[in-house]
């Protein structure tokens, strides 16, 4: 069977989960399917196959289109209308996967699969980066299946797209591998590169659903703002949060990061006293997993995805509702033994979710198409 993947998201600049999501089902399906030939697509004028990201192995090739990679009027017509259908034929293509987007290349004979990650749009209205959600409708209606990240999306994809159940399919994220505790020492330098001399609550995530304003708010009205810091690693509205910082007289106490690496990230989830993710809406939420596989206990949203994800390994808050937050803080901060309680019970909720469980269930998706 021959299965092309659309891959060209793996050329992000900065991580993110789209990234994430293809590097994990890429890197997991080559390890576990040996047999089945995958095409693995990307868009450039310039740069051959061997210079893009990703494996190439005997039956895991990699394609490169001669479409320029930057977005300009039309490209995405171009793309689905002349590029892609001419490969897809070309190659005799069974199986086409588009892992993010809203529309689909219409080539009869291929079996057509589309991952939805969120509805945002439609369920909070988020302007930024906003969905096209019309052409969504028209897409949905067309392929073969949806592939979604948790049932949260599945309820909102077939309430809003009005999919036919029957076509929507859920698979599990996991947290990828590194992830995971690390030694004092390690996270010791990432504490002393960002003078972090004090214990310290964090937050990843920079666009505006993450609720960094609501945290800032409930850590500056909790007990324990003289006792902690918050370091939040965020690059959008920088300004803007820094100010609210000032308004509510925190700002010697909010330290806010920008171009964290990997190495980072995980270093921060391993030296944190806890883990705040308190977001108005999550597709999957996979911060919240991360931050278990390193030891943090979390503290996450009662809405959305949260839930499916941290069971009853976190401490689940409105984030409508900053005193709710400001509550959860002055727990956890204040009661040791729930902190303790809280990594033991993430340690054991993440081993339920890993990029093994989702490659294999994405194979036999491809095996039964």
């Amino acid at each position: 069977m021959k299965i092309t993947i659309e891959s060209h998201l793996l050329n992000h600049g900065r991580r993110s989960g789209l990234l994430t999501y293809t590097e994990g089902l890429i890197n997991g399906v080559q390890k576990f399917d040996t047999v089945n030939d995958y095409s693995l697509i990307y868009y450039s004028l310039t740069r051959p196959p061997s210079r893009m990201p990703g494996p190439d192995c005997d039956n895991f090739k990699k394609h490169v289109l001669k479409v320029p990679a930057q977005h300009f009027p039309c490209r995405q017509a171009w793309v689905d209308h002349v590029a892609l259908p001419l490969f897809l034929k070309q190659n005799k293509t069974n199986i086409f996967h588009r892992l993010s987007g809203y529309s689909m290349p219409n080539t009869k004979g291929v079996y057509k699969i589309l991952t939805i990650h969120d509805l945002r749009s439609m369920t909070i209205d988020d302007q930024v980066w906003s969905q096209n959600i019309n052409k969504y409708v028209k897409t949905v209606s067309d392929v073969d299946l949806c592939v979604v990240v948790s049932e949260c999306t599945r309820r909102d994809a077939i309430e809003y797209l009005k999919v036919d159940e029957n076509k929507v399919r859920v698979v599990y994220l996991g947290a990828d591998e590194r992830f995971r505790r690390i030694p004092q020492a390690d996270t010791d330098l990432v504490k002393q590169k960002y003078n972090l001399k004090e214990p310290f609550l964090l937050s990843i995530g920079s666009v505006p659903r993450k609720n960094i304003g609501g945290i800032i708010r409930a850590f500056a009205g909790s007990n324990y703002r003289k006792k902690f810091l918050l370091v939040l690693s965020c690059n959008i509205n920088v300004a803007k949060y820094k100010a609210l910082a000032r308004e509510l007289r925190v700002d010697h106490r909010v330290i806010i990061l920008d171009k964290l690496t990997d190495e980072e990230v995980v270093a921060l989830y391993n030296s944190c006293y806890c883990f705040l993710f308190p977001s108005l809406y999550e597709g999957f939420g996979l911060p919240i997993l991360e931050a278990m596989q390193c030891g943090a206990p979390v503290i996450t949203s009662n809405l959305s995805s949260c839930p499916e994800v941290a069971g009853n390994a976190a401490i689940l808050v409105n984030p409508n509702m900053v005193q709710e937050i400001r509550g959860a803080i002055n727990e956890i901060c204040g009661n040791e033994s729930l902190r303790k309680d809280l990594i033991a019970k993430g340690t054991e909720q993440a081993k339920k979710f890993s990029w093994d469980n989702f490659a294999q269930e994405m194979k036999k998706i491809y095996l039964s198409a």
